[in-house]
């Protein structure tokens, strides 16, 4: 999808991908970002997953893309919400770049210390102030860092979501991914069985074919 990777060069850099389950939501985010040329990160939810582990989780992203200047997408889907204060956080990244007491002290040290360097080689006439380092920071997090939400539109949650956080729609690019046409989904079945073979009539096979087309 276009739509994704427009989003990715954008002031904007994160999408908000709106479609049923199965629409292929994250195939056109793993598509994209593998264009882009981007890491995929998804948080692993278990049983005892929880704020802590998402803060874990959003430390490394900001590592990778603050300090280390890895494009990621971050791909995260309404089913991955155990809960709601998940949404404060990612609120939080969509409106100003910054979650507020992510690092502890040493660590924010820890990463400035080795941003020095790369801000010099960037703007040498910078200051490696801490204000400096700590902005220089946040800036290589909003260029190298795109959220991608996956939700479905089905039920009231997505409609309560989006007035509650304002910045999962004001801070991302949305696109509605329709289900896919039927003749599509034939077209697919027919491309993986059309050479398999299947000791049937031709006829039988293309019903086959077709019948594997609304399966999917």
């Amino acid at each position: 999808r276009h739509y994704i990777l427009y989003t990715y060069g954008s002031d904007i850099g994160s999408a908000l991908l709106v479609g049923v389950g199965g629409s292929g939501k994250h195939c056109v985010t793993h598509l994209a970002s593998f264009i882009a040329g981007y890491k995929v990160f998804q948080i692993t939810l278990t049983r005892s997953y929880n704020v802590s582990n998402l803060l874990d989780d959003l430390k490394i992203l900001y590592r990778m893309s603050g300090l280390q200047g890895t494009g990621v997408s971050f791909m995260f889907a309404d089913n991955e919400i155990k809960d709601e204060s998940f949404l404060e956080f990612i609120n939080n990244i969509l409106s100003s770049g910054e979650v507020s007491n992510l690092f502890a002290k040493d660590e924010i040290d820890e990463i400035l210390n080795e941003l020095i360097p790369l801000m010099k080689k960037d703007d040498p006439r910078r200051p490696p102030t801490v204000e400096n380092l700590y902005d220089y920071f946040l800036d290589r997090v909003r260029k190298n860092l795109h959220i991608v939400l996956c939700f479905s539109p089905v039920g009231e949650k997505f409609r309560s979501r989006a007035l509650k956080f304002p910045g999962l729609i004001s801070g991302c690019t949305m696109d509605w991914i329709r289900p896919w046409p039927r003749d599509a989904l034939v077209a697919v079945s027919h491309h993986f069985l059309n050479s398999y073979p299947i000791d049937t009539t031709d006829e039988i096979k293309y019903s086959v074919i077709d019948c594997m087309g609304n399966v999917q």
